[in-house]
This record gives structure tokens, C-alpha cells and sequence, in this order.
């Protein structure tokens, strides 16, 4: 028999359960104040990317979009606001080892207004919204989640470097770079920078790098040109080459296999050549490219590592010193 009481019962469990954060959406509010401050990035007239409005601790109106978006740091953009107004842009501070960068805008697009920066990056599996000119389309709301949250470093070659980021899974067709991801608050998570890609050629994995909010807050309040460490290559963990290349090595190598190598730049400079294996840094093992990048980017520019390295066919292990450079230096 029912009872009254256990009915009310059950409907204060049942309003008690949390809503799952996968099943959120928008607001309709906070869906019209990020598609206000929403912008298309536009580059010698042709359509590059997304961007967004943002404030400085002084109130002053910028644009957040993606570095790799420019050719070169003195190209001048057209930035096209959501009623399709048309405003003058130029890079005012930009940051490869996170691809990001900061537009200066006239001041009367403060009408538009700002995002908000949040604090971190949303914890694995959280609801997170891409906006962005995909497809060659007006502003789109992208869907999305966390995938991993921890810092991630990828291979760039707009920057020959690394971008440092975190992974969201979603949908992620092209001209979604330098689209603003946000929060279920509408705050700015991060920008949009590049998708992986899949297997056998195909055009995405369905993982996208987005830079972390405390980049997003340090160029922001910096406003200037940063010194990202770079190495003048890039590197892979040892699984992950070919078994030809593996039977060269001994056996149970770990560490990571360079290649390639970018002459004149720091790798080249410790004389690693492509295809040498890095086993350590600083007398700790590197089995995972985080675990050597990581070390580098704690470090200022034309800071000194000694690298434990072997190369392929040879059981002879050496030692060379590597000094890093800037990868913001080197792009012309």
C-alpha cells in the first residue's frame, strides 16, 4: 500500500541526487553572452579561426585566439563580431609554448562584452562547449568533455615545439582553431588549438590540445611576448617506433627516440642526431615525452640539461649537455 509519507520521502532522494554534469547544457543566458563575445578571425581576407573577447585587470577589451593562426607575428587581422561588424586586430603578446595569443581591438568593442578566465581546467569527464567558425560556418556550440586534464605536451610544427594543453574529446571538424572553450558557467576553460589525428590518415581522432585557463590568465595579465624553452625537435616514446628500429636497440631500452632534429637548434647543437634515444635527464630516467619536457619547461631559456643518449646499433651509452632556446625567438 502507498503511503504518504514514504512518497515524500522518496522526492527528497530523488532532489537530492546531484544532476549528472554530462547532461548539463548551457543556459540560455550564458549561451547569448559567449555567442555575444564570439569573434572570427580573419587573415589577408580569408577566414583563419575563432577567437574571443576578454578583459584585463584594468577592464581593457582584447581578443584570445590561437598563435599558429598568423603566419608570422606581424601579420594584422580583421576581427568580425557576431552581428558582423568588422574591427582592426594586431597581436599584441603571444605565447607559442601554449599557442596562444592576444589581439589588441579598438575600444569600442567593449560593447561585445568578455569572458570570464576560470580558475583550473574542469576535472576528467566534465561538459565543456567549443565556439568557433567550424565547417567555414557562423558561431557554432560545439559539445564536448575532458578527456584528460593533466598537462599534455603534443608536437607542433607551426612552432617546430611543443604546446603544453589538455585534452577534450568532441566533435572537432576544421576552423575550430582559436575557438574559446568554456564551462558550463560560461567562464573560458581555454582555446582551441589543433586536433590529433587518426589513425590511417583519417582527419581526427576526435581529441582536440586546448591550452589551461592559467596560461590563458598569465598572458592576459602579462601582455607580453613570452620565452617558451624549446629543443629543436621532437620526441617519442620508444614503443612507438618501428620493430626494425627497436631490434637495434638493447634489450629493454626505455626513453625516447628523436626525431627529427631541427639544424642549428639545441638537439642538433648537443650533437643528438635523429633517431638517438634519450634515456635520461639529469641522472632521472625519461620513459614518457612529459617526463623530459616537463623538466624542460621548468627552467628559463638557455638553461643546461645533461642527457643520457644511445643510438641505434650501438650498446655504447654517451653523455652530451643540451641548452634551450626560445622557441618565440625563432618565428619570423
Amino acid at each position: 500500500m502507498n503511503h504518504p509519507l514514504f512518497a515524500a520521502v522518496a522526492i527528497l532522494i530523488l532532489l537530492s541526487i546531484p544532476e549528472s554534469p554530462l547532461a548539463q547544457e548551457l543556459s540560455s543566458s550564458t549561451l547569448k553572452k559567449v555567442r555575444r563575445a564570439a569573434v572570427e578571425v580573419h587573415i589577408k581576407g580569408q577566414l583563419r579561426g575563432g577567437g574571443a573577447f576578454v578583459r584585463d585587470e584594468n577592464g581593457k577589451s582584447y581578443v584570445l585566439t590561437a598563435a599558429h593562426l598568423f603566419l608570422n607575428p606581424k601579420d594584422t587581422c580583421t576581427i568580425i563580431t557576431e552581428d558582423d561588424e568588422s574591427y582592426f586586430g594586431s597581436l599584441s603578446a603571444y605565447n607559442l609554448g601554449h599557442d596562444l595569443a592576444l589581439l589588441e581591438v579598438p575600444p569600442e568593442v567593449k560593447k561585445y562584452g568578455t569572458l570570464d578566465i576560470a580558475d583550473s581546467v574542469p576535472a576528467d569527464t566534465h561538459p565543456i562547449f567549443n565556439l568557433g567558425p567550424a565547417l567555414r560556418r557562423r558561431t557554432l556550440i560545439l559539445s564536448g568533455h575532458v578527456s584528460d586534464s593533466r598537462t599534455c605536451y603534443t608536437d607542433f610544427s607551426s612552432s617546430k615545439g611543443y604546446i603544453a594543453h589538455f585534452f577534450a574529446a568532441g566533435i572537432n571538424p576544421v576552423l575550430t582553431s582559436g575557438g574559446i572553450w568554456v564551462n558550463i558557467q560560461g567562464e573560458a576553460v581555454g582555446v582551441q588549438h589543433g586536433r590529433l589525428i587518426g589513425d590511417q590518415g583519417a582527419p581526427s581522432s576526435g581529441l582536440s590540445m586546448v591550452s589551461p585557463p592559467q596560461a590563458v590568465s598569465t598572458i592576459l595579465r602579462e601582455k607580453d611576448l613570452a620565452n617558451t624553452p624549446g629543443i629543436g625537435g621532437y620526441v617519442w616514446e620508444v614503443w612507438t617506433a618501428d620493430r626494425s628500429l627497436l631490434e637495434e636497440l638493447p634489450k629493454g631500452t626505455n626513453g625516447l627516440i628523436v626525431n627529427p632534429v631541427f639544424e642549428g637548434r639545441p638537439l642538433d647543437q648537443a650533437g643528438i642526431k635523429a633517431f638517438d634515444v634519450i634515456l635520461s635527464c639529469d641522472g632521472k630516467q625519461v620513459k614518457r615525452r612529459h617526463h623530459l619536457l616537463s623538466a624542460i619547461r621548468s627552467k628559463p631559456i638557455n638553461s643546461t640539461f645533461s642527457l643520457e643518449v644511445i643510438t641505434p646499433g650501438s650498446r655504447k651509452r654517451r653523455t652530451v649537455t643540451l641548452t634551450t632556446d626560445s622557441l618565440e625567438q625563432h618565428w619570423r
